[in-house]
């Protein structure tokens, strides 16, 4: 007979919660669960209780001034991803010439 898994349920304190919304805003969700130890889902469903307007993309409310500021932040976190996108590129370049060897 199978023995039922008991699971025990992590409670999270609110400040710890509020902190993983605002480090999932600047990582992402899957990796600041990763860092965290937590589900993916989690994150999501804080994000939705602290910040219940988070999921629409709405741009009713904000001002002019505010979306530059978002553009600019926007435009800066892609400029980094360009930047670990060509990192890794080459570091998969230089790691596949060493995993040929002699065969080139």
């Amino acid at each position: 007979m199978e023995e039922k898994v008991k699971r025990i349920k992590r409670q999270f304190s609110l400040e710890f919660k509020k902190e993983a919304v605002e480090l999932a805003k600047k990582v992402g969700n899957s990796q600041a669960a990763s860092d965290l130890g937590i589900n993916e889902s989690q994150i999501r469903q804080w994000k939705t209780k602290f910040h219940p307007t988070y999921p629409k993309l709405s741009l009713e409310g904000k001002s002019y001034s505010d979306l530059e500021k978002e553009v600019r932040r926007l435009s800066k976190e892609n400029g980094y991803l360009k930047e670990i996108n060509q990192v890794l590129k080459k570091s998969t370049a230089i790691f596949s010439v060493d995993q040929l060897g002699d065969f080139k």
